[in-house]
Parts: C-alpha cells; sequence; structure tokens
C-alpha cells in the first residue's frame, strides 16, 4: 500500500516558469494529451502523449514551462508504506527516473481518473480507496514494463485494430473481424491486444461506446434509450450496467447534473 501526498490534474499551459515536484516523495506523471517539459538529473526532457515519469524520492525534478504548448497531466505524489511494497514492485527501487510509453493508455487512464475522482470527492475512506487505486496502478505500469518494449509489428497491428474499433464500435466486434482486419487468427488478435493493452477486445469496445455516452448524456437531450439504440444496446437495462461498471455512475446521475447546470 502507499501513502498519498497529493493529486493533482491539470490541463493547459504551466503558467510560471518551473514547479518543484516533491523531492520527499515519490512522482507518478501521466501526460494524457499534450506534451510538458521537465528537468532532473542534469537532464531536460520532453515527455508527450502516453508517457509515464516516474520520479523517485530524492531526485530533484521540477516542471517546465512550455512554449505555450497546451497539455493534460495527471501527478500523483506517494510514499510506499513499508519496505515490503518496494521489494514487491522492483521499479519502486529504480535510483533513477523511469521514462515509459503506455501501450495501454485507455487502461491507465481509467485508473487515473479513478483515482482523481475519489480524491477529489473525498467521500468516506477515500484515502484507503485512493491507496488501493494507486496499488493497481502501479501494477499495471510494472507488468507492462516488465515485459519490455513491443514489437513495431505488435505495436502496428494494435493500432489498426483500434482504428477499426473507432470506425466501427456502434456494431458488433468480435476477434472474427479483428483478425481479418489484421490478417491474423481470431485467436491470435484476442491474445494480442489483450497483451498490448489490457482490455479484453470486448471490454475495449464497451469503453469506447461509454466514452461517446457520457458525451452524450452530458451535450444532448436525448433519452438514455435513444442513446442506448444509437450504441447498439438493444436492452436499456444491460446498457445502464455497462455505464455504471465503466464511468462509475448511472446514465441517469449523469442527466441530473447536467439538469442542474441548465
Amino acid at each position: 500500500m502507499f501513502h498519498i501526498f497529493d493529486i493533482r490534474q491539470e490541463r493547459g499551459v504551466l503558467q510560471e516558469e518551473r514547479r518543484m515536484l516533491g523531492i520527499d516523495s515519490f512522482t507518478l506523471i501521466w501526460i494524457r494529451f499534450g506534451q510538458t517539459s521537465f528537468t532532473y538529473a542534469g537532464l531536460d526532457v520532453s515527455c508527450r502523449k502516453n508517457e509515464i515519469l516516474l520520479i523517485p524520492a530524492g531526485v530533484p525534478a521540477a516542471e517546465l514551462r512550455g512554449s505555450g504548448s497546451i497539455r493534460e497531466s495527471v501527478t500523483v505524489r506517494f510514499s510506499p508504506a513499508d519496505t515490503a511494497t518496494t521489494q514487491l514492485l522492483p521499479i519502486l527501487s529504480r535510483r533513477a527516473p523511469l521514462r515509459w510509453v503506455t501501450h495501454m493508455p485507455e487502461l491507465l487512464m481509467e485508473k487515473l481518473l479513478g483515482i482523481v475522482e475519489q480524491w477529489t470527492a473525498r467521500d468516506r475512506y477515500f484515502s484507503v480507496m485512493c491507496a488501493a487505486l494507486l496499488t493497481e496502478l502501479i501494477v499495471t505500469i510494472s507488468r507492462e514494463y516488465d515485459e519490455g518494449e513491443k514489437a513495431p509489428s505488435s505495436i502496428q497491428h494494435i493500432e489498426r485494430m483500434k482504428q477499426y474499433v473507432e470506425n466501427h464500435y456502434r456494431s458488433k466486434i468480435t476477434k472474427n473481424e479483428l483478425g481479418a482486419c489484421i490478417g491474423v487468427s481470431p485467436n491470435y488478435a484476442a491474445t494480442l491486444f489483450r497483451k498490448v493493452t489490457g482490455l479484453t477486445i470486448s471490454d475495449y469496445v464497451h469503453r469506447k461506446r461509454m466514452k461517446t455516452a457520457h458525451y452524450m448524456l452530458r451535450h444532448s437531450r436525448l433519452t438514455v434509450q435513444d442513446i442506448s439504440d444509437h450504441l447498439g444496446y438493444s436492452d436499456p437495462s444491460y446498457f445502464n450496467r455497462i455505464f455504471k461498471k465503466v464511468v462509475g455512475r448511472l446514465p441517469s446521475d449523469v442527466i441530473m447534473e447536467r439538469s442542474q447546470l441548465e
């Protein structure tokens, strides 16, 4: 488990010339969009979309103001609760910062935004929940890092499958379609997809649909039934269950929030 000191989600351009990062704790930064520059260990580095930067405690580091570039990032400052945690997760034993490009951004985004939501809401036991979610996140990053860089051909296959989902997510998508999309067997396509993204094909499609559903619920006057039908769900109750599982709230909660803002 971990002790969490601060969680910050930021959008836009850094206002000051530089922002010091906590030297007394680990700092985990994920760039969701755009790019931002950091300095540490005598190096100036620029991190872009889907890059992870893990800076160990004791390493002076700062985020630098960019040249007008817009970025969205999530920063978590934390410390392991005990030495056993550090021993179980080798990336926490590194003395040098870890810079890593993740190929499972959808999964990490879900976990990180869950941490941000819990930290912001501060409901009962929020600190315990945040620590549990951070543990799951660090384990996910560790597993991907331990497996090493993926072959360029695998990444190309994944990008083509993701693009296929982007173009057809309102229809039923199976391993058969994705296998045909990249010219491999259905089972190989399904195995590769899960290994690289951390998600099954079905989970990935549901998340894409729910992202669209969330936007439509917030920015249109369509009913849940309309949106459910539009996204290929014939059963609204099933749509509600998937939405709650992925987003963490019911569609009716989003509609109520929208109504209060109007």
